[in-house]
Parts: C-alpha cells; structure tokens; sequence
C-alpha cells in the first residue's frame, strides 16, 4: 500500500517509509515549491518517537533543494500553521500521522497557499522518482513560537465569540523572534513592545466575575498535552488534564478522539468529577470532540451546527459527505448554502479557500474556519466553545439538546475481496435515489441518504445511512443495497435488520 494517501504522506515506519523516502520526499517537496515561485518552506513536527529522524532527514532533502526552511521545532500542528502565516510562509509542512497509531508517522503539507490534495499528492509522489540535480544548498532558521500562538489563539478566539474586538481574518500577532539552533525555552518578548499588547488583549479571557466552568481534558498525551492545559485555563476554565505528559508510544491508547471508544476514560472523569465539559484533542491537536456534563459525546455535525445558529448569518457551509443532514439544514435556516465535499480535511481546507466559506466540519471533528484562513485548529475550536458557553450562562447540553441527532449509523465496513468499483456501479445502478458520484456512491431520499465508498487502505467497502428514524434507515438500506449481492446481507446484519 503506497504512503502516498488522498491528502497527506503517512504509513509505518520501518515497513513502508524511512529516512532515505524522508530525504526524497522533502527534495520532491522543496522542487514543488520552488517551481511555483517559493523559496521558503515553515516545517514542525509532532512528538512520535520517529518524528526527531523523520523530520532532520525531510528538512535535509529541503535544503538540498535550495529552501530556506524556517524550522518551529515539535508542535502541533495548528501551531506550525500559525507560525507559517506570521512568517510568511506560504508553504508548509509538518511530520505527523495524527491520530494513527505510533508505529506510523506522516507528511502534512501546504504548497503555495494550497492545501494537499490528489494531484499536489500525485505530483510529489513523482518527484520522488524524478530528483532534479542538488544546487546551491539552503538555509535553516529556528524559531520559539509557543508563547505567542497561545497569545494569539486566546485573542482569535476571544474575538470571534465577541469578547474582544471583531473578529478578523489573518493573524496579527507579531514578535516571532528567530532562537539559535537547539536553544530551549520562550522567545522574550520587548517590554511594552508587540507581546505586550497581545497579552493584553488576550486577557479579556481572564477578566469578570463568571465562575470557572470545569473542564477534564484529554490530550491523549499527544502534541497538545502541555499547552492546552495552559490555554484553557488562562481562558477561565478549572482544568483537570487527563494526561500530564507527553507519551511518544501513545502507550494508553490511540490518539483518536473520533472512536467512541477512546472517549471512555474522558467520560467517566467528567461523571466522576461532575465536571461541566470534557475536551479531547487528537494527537496532533487540529481535531477536537467534546463531552457534556452528562457524559454524552457531541457529534461534530451538532457543534457545527451550534456554531452556524450562532455565529452566521447567510453562511456558506463546506461539510464532508458523511455528515448529518443537519449541517445542511441549519445552513439553509439562517439564509446560507452548504456544499458537499469528499471526507479529507485537504478537500474541506481547499473548498473552503476557493468558496470563501464561512465554516466548515468533518465527522472526525475537524472544524474549519475563516477566521483561520480556512484551516482548523482543535484548540481554537474549544475556546470557542469555552466562549459560548460564557456568553450564554448555558451547559452544552442545553445549547444541543434542540439541535437533535437523526438515526444515524457509524461507518460500516464490510471486507470484501472482490471487485469494489463494480459492486458500487450495481448499487448506484439500482438504489432507486438521487445518487452523486463525489466519492463513491451517495444516494438521497426523502429524509434519508446512504453512502458506500470502496476502502483506499484495505480490502473493503464502507457504508453509511441516515433516516428519520430507526425503521426509515432500514427501508434506506434495503433499497440502497438492491443490487449488492453478497453485500446486502452482510450490511443488513450489520446495522440490526
């Protein structure tokens, strides 16, 4: 299976990647840039085991190339991002496999202002193949940027829930100050000088009289584990970390906040402590899912929808085609439009840079912003759900329970060793509802939708189906899977037909 995926470089290392495919993919990566006027690339890194390696080789392919590479050191990826936008960097490039286990590792990348997808994942994966003759080597300058994106997040967000001045677009904060090579520790900032004033303004967080709302987070011990807990609680909130150090073998679990599952220990410190609000962050810190204070996990679809009744008015809406139709809906409610993409946050980063979309979510809890030059920022996305919650004097439960939640299933995946593309044109031949072809086959009906996609990691096909109700999803199903053959059934029993 080629590390070469929809939207990013990722897969085990040691099996399918190492440090000479490292090397060439930052030479592949560096010609891209270069080839579209470029010469400067902002690289991070998450905290895996593999990363230090994986990262001083990439960097070395970059240089050989002839980039100046502006080096931020182990971050989450969001920081990176950040630190990229102030410096002016127009390409980017973190090594992270995100929520994957620790076994595997990855290449999040920007080129040019674009997000990755196929075709800049097609054309890297061929330079590979292709490397152009080394030239003049480039340059690396490290830079300190902790402090001041947490500065800058508190303020972003602060502005955006209107506990500040409105809300802009870019990020504004200034003094990122360059740090010799291996140095540790904060970059000072001036007294009175730019750090000053973010400070400042950051600070309407931490002013009023409103009670501490408490807050378990769980960072999966993950990039995020040391400053969320520092963001959170400057932004007001009694914080009970569920893991205090970072654990580059994700030893306790996978750092995926998507799966159920790994939402279980959250849960039952928020029952136990009788908290307001649980947090969790997936290993790389741009997604996010939230628990209420009765241990009930918050669906990406409903916190977007939260967001949109709240914030916008006539929005455009980019949402992955596996989420709820209540995106969609309250959308139209408050005078917008909603916009269909395949699941992959480098298809929502892009449609929402070409559509200049308001806001944008993924069922695996990224959420996109404007505010954030169309990217997402996990948390960015809890301050902003720390500010409602101020502004409002509400629980999360209450802000949700009126948005509701339809019969919904999770993806069903169903292994299957025969052709896939063949079995998807049966059922799109024959489900009997409007079908779209974005990425496989989605079928709407009155109420409803079904989705089957063929898997790009195993031998497999996986189907999603919403309906009013818990009968209604199963006649969505039945007709859905008319001309399944041997699918059929399996899906059925899958989902208690």
């Amino acid at each position: 299976m080629s590390i070469f995926k929809a939207c990013d470089v990722r897969g085990e290392v040691g099996r399918e990647w190492g440090s000479e495919e490292a090397r060439r993919i930052g030479r592949s990566l560096g010609q891209m840039i270069l080839a579209r006027g470029d010469a400067a690339v902002c690289v991070g890194g998450d905290f895996r085991r593999s990363t230090p390696v994986l990262k001083s080789e990439f960097i070395e392919g970059l240089l050989a190339a002839g980039l100046a590479v502006h080096d931020v050191g182990q971050r989450p990826t969001p920081v990176v991002y950040f630190a990229a936008r102030r410096l002016g960097c127009r390409s980017a490039a973190v090594v992270t496999a995100s929520h994957n286990p620790a076994r595997d590792n990855g290449i999040k990348f920007l080129v040019a202002g674009r997000p990755a997808v196929p075709p800049l994942v097609q054309e890297l994966e061929a330079g590979c193949a292709t490397l152009a003759a080394a030239g003049p080597r480039g340059t690396v300058i490290c830079h300190e940027v902790g402090t001041e994106y947490e500065d800058w997040v508190l303020r972003e967000a602060g502005e955006f829930v209107g506990l500040g001045s409105p809300a802009r677009r870019s990020p504004r904060v200034t003094g990122l100050h360059p740090v010799p090579h291996g140095s540790q520790g904060f970059a000072a900032h001036p007294a009175g000088g730019a750090g000053e004033a973010v400070r400042s303004q950051a600070g309407a967080w931490e002013r009023g009289p409103e009670p501490s709302l408490a807050v378990v987070l769980d960072a999966m011990a993950g990039a995020c584990t040391h400053i969320a807990p520092r963001v959170l609680a400057r932004a007001g909130a009694a914080v009970t970390a569920l893991t205090p150090a970072i654990d580059p073998d994700f030893s306790a679990q996978t750092p995926n906040p998507a799966r159920d599952e790994n939402l279980l220990p959250l849960i039952g410190a928020v029952l136990e402590r009788g908290s307001d609000l649980g947090i969790a962050l997936d290993g790389d810190g741009d997604r996010v899912l939230f628990v209420d204070h009765a241990g009930r996990v918050v669906r990406p679809e409903q916190l977007a929808v939260l967001l949109i009744r709240h914030f916008f008015d006539s929005p455009t809406v980019v949402y992955d085609l596996k989420c709820a139709s209540i995106v969609a809906a309250a959308a139209a409610a408050r005078g917008g439009r909603a916009v269909m993409q395949p699941s992959g946050h480098g298809f929502i980063k892009t449609a929402m840079l070409d559509l200049r979309a308001e806001v944008g979510v993924e069922v695996s809890g990224h959420h996109f912003f404007a505010a954030l030059d169309g990217g997402d920022d996990g948390l960015f996305t809890a301050l902003v759900v720390l500010g409602l919650l101020r502004r409002t004097g509400k629980r999360l439960a209450e802000l949700i329970e009126p948005i509701g939640w339809p019969a919904i299933t999770p993806d069903v995946r169903v292994p299957y060793e025969g052709d896939a593309a063949a079995a998807l044109e049966a059922i799109a031949a024959s489900c009997g509802g409007t079908v779209t072809r974005l990425d496989g086959v989605r079928a709407e009906y009155d109420g409803g939708w079904a989705l089957a996609r063929a898997s790009i990691t195993e031998s497999a096909v996986t189907f999603r189906f919403e309906g009013r109700d818990s009968s209604h999803l199963r006649w969505i199903a039945q007709h859905f899977l008319a001309g399944a053959g041997g699918l059929r059934s399996q899906v059925l029993e899958r989902i208690g037909e």
